[in-house]
């Protein structure tokens, strides 16, 4: 070993050239080593580079795509922070278990057996996160451990492995194994993974990731950083110019390059007598082009991702019905992530859970996975509007609790508080209220004049009761200031205070009720007078 490092330093010693022995190096020449924002920006990343991963990928060798994937997510916070309000969408959405047949008690037996053992995995919004990772990779692999507690095989915990650890088998390209170091690679357990595959566009297996559309923008965006970079290193600073006499020698010559370098960045040099430095005007230019680059790259990455920008930045334009219509795009792409997610996890987890805790053997019998994307009315303009609705038609209060997003009450289960005792049973055959009972009496159908009666009439004024009740609960801060010894003429002083917290809205929703209710019987009497 000895003689072959002695052989090699001999080998350099020939190649030794004279510069080098006066202390001459290498590196001050290549002026393009002293700046390399691109590179470090980039991972060393280029045009050329980028396309020879992707078509190695398209052959079949996923690796390297995958590990500029998830480079590209470490690099870039726009796409980390656009791709994470994509996944974490699927967090404020509520799941649950249900059978696989509808009125099977069999069925729902099962699926209250698997939602028990489901509830055992720890931490499952992280698992809902890990599966979500294959929106930009197009496949995310967590291995199951597996744990047996009181007979019965439960899933300890789920680990998420990373996509470069995988390869596309040779002999099927859609086929996924573990990476081995050998050709095709190794199988996976039966029933010790979970493999989603994520389609965020069509195509086959390694183009179906959000990130093939990414990766351009995200290089063109380095680049124009890398340009920026080295813009404003220079911008401002006035150009330095050099000049030698005739006949200056190379390491003179050297020597005032050196200078002029120096005086960019430590503002001090020196240069040998008969050299001079002069300054011209400062390097113009404008940041404008750059930024105008770097927002093109960062909009389109947003639409790609979320299929907006106004849910993503407004930059103080754009209305608020527009932007409710794009985060209605976005609502979109939340529900189809969550019905692949919840695809995969009733194939690849509740049905062996099912088939080996519960020993079902009939596909019907199989839970289901499923998110409620379903969106919940506005409860305010629910409340406001089934009362009005009750009145000419007859409303289910199963479809009724749909809408308000509110369970309906199972069997014994407590409730806040009876419909019926609140006289407002939109959804039950109950006599009606008698504001409603009133405009049930049709024209001419209880006398010549076709007027509803005076019984109809006594029957929609509103108690004195209520009223008083109504009353009691908007003054309840003027009464406990009153309460408390404040004087009267302090008291009105203390009115505009008072009034934001007054209770106004029982009041306002029996206003409304007895205008609508003053609307529809004119309309009647009207018709009345008419026919």
């Amino acid at each position: 070993m000895l003689t072959r490092m002695i052989n090699a330093i001999q080998a350099a010693v020939r190649g030794f050239r004279g510069e080098q022995a006066k202390g001459d190096m290498q590196t001050p020449r290549l002026a393009a080593l002293h700046n390399r924002y691109i590179e470090s920006l980039t991972g060393g990343l280029t045009p050329a580079r980028l396309e020879r991963i992707l078509r190695a990928a398209d052959q079949g060798d996923i690796v390297p795509q995958h590990v500029l994937f998830a480079d590209i997510e470490d690099r870039d916070e726009h796409i980390h922070a656009e791709l994470s309000k994509r996944r974490r969408a699927l967090l404020a959405v509520p799941w649950r278990v249900v059978p696989g047949r509808a009125d099977d008690k069999r069925a729902e037996a099962v699926a209250a057996a698997v939602r028990e053992q489901l509830a055992t995995v720890a931490d499952f919004e992280d698992v809902l996160l890990d599966m979500a990772d294959a929106v930009g990779h197009g496949f995310a692999c967590l291995e199951i451990e597996w744990a047996f507690d009181g007979g019965l095989h439960l899933p300890a915990a789920l680990h998420h492995r990373p996509q470069s650890w995988f390869q596309i088998a040779q002999s099927d390209l859609e086929t996924l194994r573990l990476r081995d170091d050998t050709m095709e690679g190794a199988e996976l357990w039966p029933l010790g993974w979970i493999v989603h595959r994520h389609r965020s566009k069509s195509g086959w297996f390694a183009r179906a990731g959000l990130f093939r559309v990414l990766v351009w923008t995200y290089l063109l965006k380095q680049y124009c950083r890398g340009d920026f970079s080295a813009f404003l290193e220079i911008h401002g600073m006035p150009m330095r110019l050099g000049k030698y006499p005739t006949g200056t020698s190379d390491e003179e010559q050297k020597v005032l390059l050196s200078a002029l370098q120096a005086l960019g960045h430590d503002a001090a040099g020196i240069v040998p007598d008969g050299m001079m430095i002069e300054f011209h005007e400062a390097a113009r230019g404008s940041e404008k082009p750059f930024l105008a680059m770097h927002e093109l790259c960062e909009t389109g990455q947003s639409k790609a991702i979320l299929g907006s920008t106004l849910t993503t930045d407004t930059k103080g334009v754009g209305s608020q019905a527009l932007g409710e219509i794009h985060n209605e795009v976005r609502l979109d792409i939340r529900d189809s992530d969550a019905r692949q997610i919840a695809g995969t996890l009733t194939r690849q987890l509740l049905a062996p859970l099912a088939v080996l805790n519960e020993g079902v053997a009939d596909a019907g019998l199989l839970p289901r996975f499923v998110f409620d994307t379903n969106n919940p009315e506005d409860l305010v303009k629910l409340a406001n509007s089934l009362p009005k609705l009750a009145t000419c038609m007859r409303i289910p209060a199963a479809w009724a609790h749909e809408r308000a997003g509110i369970p309906m009450p199972e069997g014994d289960e407590p409730v806040l508080g009876s419909s019926a005792e609140a006289g407002n049973d939109v959804g039950s055959d109950t006599a009606p209220e008698p504001a409603t009972a009133a405009l049930a009496a049709t024209p001419g159908e209880d006398g010549a004049s076709g007027y509803p009666d005076q019984d109809a009439v006594d029957a929609a004024t509103v108690p004195d009761a209520t009223l008083t009740a109504l009353a009691r609960d908007l003054l309840a801060p003027l009464l406990a200031e009153a309460t408390a010894g404040t004087s009267p003429e302090a008291l009105l002083g203390k009115l505009a205070e008072v009034y934001p917290r007054m209770d106004t809205a029982a009041l306002e929703e029996l206003c409304a009720r007895v205008l609508f209710v003053g609307e529809l019987w004119g309309r009647l009497s009207v018709q009345a007078e008419a026919d």
